[in-house]
């Protein structure tokens, strides 16, 4: 009889081996991205135990994994009805309203999810982490339907009850990438250990974090290595590996070697036929990659990966059709994760969409910029928004991104010139006088003794007050001709300028003619023989005749010519 129980025991301990290798297989499906597998071996688990509680749990990650709300609502509605007090029921169900933007009755089903499971030792770390995770996954920058602290404050609790279970960490590492904490996110993917998902999540995170253009740092081909080690089918590292191959060292027999394990390592599905466009699209065959691009969109009842999507607004603008890459691009958004998202997504939208819309540009930079965590990277896509403005002749909205990536910098890292040549003068250019003073002055302010703040202040200015009736630009003129005065051969046309504006400025408006010919003589030290200052002293020294009030009027009307070329030519040369 002691033998039979034995004997039974060791079968009832068997059994539940068995049950948690399948269980884990499963999950390591769904993190590999192989859903397909992932859902067959869930529902083969529950076709041999309906009650088994994680597997319906996992079944209903899957079905959101796949986009299927409502059918993950429905299989935690029919299961809470069953069993209405299972801690994963409920926190899965939660997960279901944050995506719906129910928060409140999320929050009541982790409450009652956390109160479910809690034994001598706390909360179940288990049912924590699936908190966690419906957090992270319910919050993107846009919605923010998931409460992130909440997640991290329920994941460290898990991690202190279960410091070796790597699904915790994974999830907390998930947690701080969406807080933008890049430092911490890292930490807690390595605490996962030897698990190919935090791996993974490593590597991307060092992705994000890279120069645009400069391809996979060493850390990342590192980790990318170490996930496949850890896990020799897990499918994404092939996929990023394929990537590498393709797209930087340009070696398409290794990168169609990583493409085959790719393919071989995931589910069957019209989907893998992207890596065959996205090589189309590397060798310039933009009209195959289309083509093979709408076929997946076709067969997947226009539910394809982001990817797909992706490639098919950079193959448009490649084809020059902008109005069909902006529909891609768009579409491309609607279906992707924040996970999906890169800061070059949004610099493709603003190519695709915004090629007569500044405004538009300048929201999808903005958002560029706050996707990446790394200041390099982030003045990196604003350099390039920048040129592709100048390049566009959107003067103005050049100036904002460049003044932008001054601003981001700490003060040892800027150059003050920036502040001229890359926001005051293209402000200037663009019609923004205002910010184009406020430009030049913020560099006077670095840079007092240098003459270019407080000409592009003069001629902003200037530009604003045509008439001079309110005299705005003579007071940085007049520094323009003081700081000119110091090297009159350096400085010869600014001297020039400032010296005519003053003259004009000093007869017309402030009928001081002494001041003005004052003026003339100064402006003509910088250069004798120059035309305009001749013709202003030609009408200061005409001595009037008889008719006092006739050649009044014709002192004043040469006067206003000379006004009105002196003011023309500061246009031309501002």
């Amino acid at each position: 009889m002691k033998k039979s129980a034995i004997v039974l025991v060791f079968a009832m301990a068997l059994s539940f081996v068995v049950r948690a290798q399948s269980i884990q297989e499963g999950v390591n499906n769904f993190y590999a991205e192989r859903y397909g597998s992932a859902k067959s071996i869930f529902d083969k688990l529950l076709a041999s135990n309906p009650n088994n509680i994680e597997a319906t749990y996992w079944l209903g990650q899957t079905y959101l994994a796949q986009e299927n709300l409502s059918g993950a609502k429905s299989l935690y509605e029919k299961a809470l009805a069953s069993n209405g007090n299972a801690p994963l029921f409920l926190a899965g169900m939660g997960h279901v309203e944050l995506l719906e933007g129910n928060k409140t009755g999320a929050r009541q089903h982790f409450e009652q999810a956390i109160t479910a499971s809690k034994g001598r030792k706390g909360a179940d770390p288990v049912v924590l982490t699936a908190i966690g995770r419906a957090n992270v996954d319910a919050y993107s920058d846009a919605k923010r339907n998931g409460d992130l602290d909440y997640a991290i404050a329920k994941l460290n609790e898990a991690a202190q009850i279960a410091p070796n279970n790597p699904d915790v960490f994974l999830t907390l590492g998930n947690a701080y990438r969406k807080k933008h904490l890049g430092g911490e996110a890292v930490q807690a993917y390595r605490k996962a250990g030897n698990f190919a998902p935090a791996i993974y999540r490593t590597a991307m995170l060092y992705q994000t974090q890279s120069q645009p253009g400069q391809g996979y740092s060493d850390i990342v081909l590192e980790n990318l290595n170490n996930a496949i080690s850890a896990d020799p089918r897990f499918a994404p590292a092939y996929e990023q590996l394929y990537y590498y191959n393709l797209l930087y060292k340009k070696d398409f027999a290794t990168a169609e070697t990583f493409a085959t394990k790719y393919i071989s390592n995931s589910d069957p599905s019209v989907e893998n036929d992207y890596l065959k466009a996205q090589t189309d699209f590397v060798q310039k065959k933009f009209s195959d990659a289309v083509n093979i691009g709408k076929n997946i969109i076709s067969q997947t009842n226009n539910n394809a990966k982001p990817r797909v999507y992706r490639l098919m607004g950079y193959s448009y603008l490649e084809l020059k059709d902008t109005t069909t890459a902006c529909q891609f691009v768009n579409d491309f958004f609607k279906h992707a994760k924040d996970e999906d998202i890169i800061g070059e997504d949004y610099l493709l939208h603003a190519t695709a969409c915004g090629k007569n819309d500044p405004e538009i540009i300048r929201t999808d930079v903005y958002k560029a910029v706050q996707i990446d965590s790394v200041l390099s990277r982030q003045i990196g896509l604003l350099t390039k928004a920048a040129t592709d403005a100048k390049n566009n002749n959107q003067r103005v909205l050049e100036a904002e991104l460049n003044k932008l990536s001054f601003d981001l910098r700490k003060p040892d890292q800027r150059n003050a010139t920036e502040l001229i040549n890359g926001v005051a003068l293209p402000y200037f250019f663009g019609g923004a006088y205002q910010k184009a003073d406020s430009a030049a002055k913020a560099y006077i302010a670095i840079a007092p003794d240098s003459i270019w703040g407080h000409y592009w202040s003069a001629l902003a200015l200037a530009s604003i007050d045509t008439s001079m009736e309110q005299g705005l630009a003579m007071p940085a003129y007049q520094k323009v001709l003081d700081i000119a005065a110091t090297d009159k051969v350096r400085f010869k046309s600014q001297g020039v300028r400032a010296a005519q504006t003053l003259a004009i400025y000093s007869f017309n408006i402030k009928n001081d003619k002494a001041a003005a010919a004052a003026y003339v003589q100064k402006g003509l030290e910088f250069d004798p023989t120059n035309a305009n200052l001749k013709n202003i002293e030609g009408v200061l020294n005409a001595k009037p005749s008889a008719p006092a009030k006739n050649n009044s009027g014709s002192s004043g009307g040469a006067t206003k010519e000379k006004t009105k070329t002196g003011t023309t030519k500061v246009k031309k040369k501002g």
